[in-house]
């Protein structure tokens, strides 16, 4: 129940009165709603054609635990030329029912990238009920050869000694660098050069460097995207 507690008579009735208006009704009147976003995080570039169907279905009568039946209520659609979908359907059932959806990706477009990519945070189906919704965010990373580099270019020695913390941010959007796990320590005049496929995005680090006896310590942003930079070169 959704109410406050009051003091006095009248004061009590008109509270409890005002605090159910106020509530969400769990009713035909008031509807599931939510929003699909599918983009490019790093550059906005929305991506259309992500395909959702929502089933309603129940427990099954005279079923074993776990046992779902589905009614005859379907709605499907696709995100838009925006990459944005907006639901809002009426529940035409009791409170018993509930609603799986569905999310197809087979027929997506971007607005300007035709390579290859990968999809986060992207889920085959998720489970909403009345009082369980929530929007969806559905990233794609376009793909590419990266050229890496990490170098001491300021080398003083092999007293010198550096670990670092490297993550994609657009991937792992989560990212709290206090919680995370250091490199092994690279010691001396350190410097590795690779190329590798891997995915587009802001890549955050956090280096730690120790050189004639000064500890340094500072966090940058490289983005790596299609025809803006292939190199993620890092030097200390």
């Amino acid at each position: 129940m959704c109410y406050k507690k009051y003091s006095g008579g009248a004061v009590i009735i008109l509270g409890i009165l005002l605090s159910f208006l106020s509530c969400k009704k769990l009713d035909k009147k008031n509807p599931i709603e939510f929003t699909i976003q599918a983009h490019i995080p790093y550059s906005g570039e929305p991506v259309s054609g992500v395909k959702y169907t929502i089933k309603e279905y129940r427990a099954k009568k005279g079923g074993g635990i776990g046992e779902i039946e589905y009614t005859d209520f379907e709605l499907e659609g696709t995100t838009n030329a925006n990459g944005i979908a907006e639901i809002s359907f009426f529940p035409k059932k009791n409170l018993d029912y509930m609603y799986r959806i569905y999310f197809d990706y087979s027929n997506i477009q971007f607005e300007s990238y035709s390579g290859s990519y990968s999809l986060i945070n992207a889920p085959s189906y998720d489970i909403m009920t009345r009082k369980n919704q929530k929007d969806y965010e559905i990233r794609a990373l376009p793909l590419m050869q990266i050229n890496y580099k990490l170098e001491n270019v300021n080398c003083s020695g092999v007293s010198d000694s550096m670990r670092i913390i490297i993550r994609n941010y657009d991937e792992e959007y989560h990212l709290d660098f206090n919680n995370e796990t250091w490199s092994p320590y690279n010691i001396g005049c350190y410097s590795e050069t690779s190329t590798v496929q891997s995915k587009s995005g802001r890549y955050m680090y956090k280096i730690q460097i120790k050189r004639n006896g000064n500890l340094t310590e500072y966090i940058d942003t490289i983005l790596i995207a299609p025809g803006v930079n292939d190199n993620l070169f890092i030097e200390y």
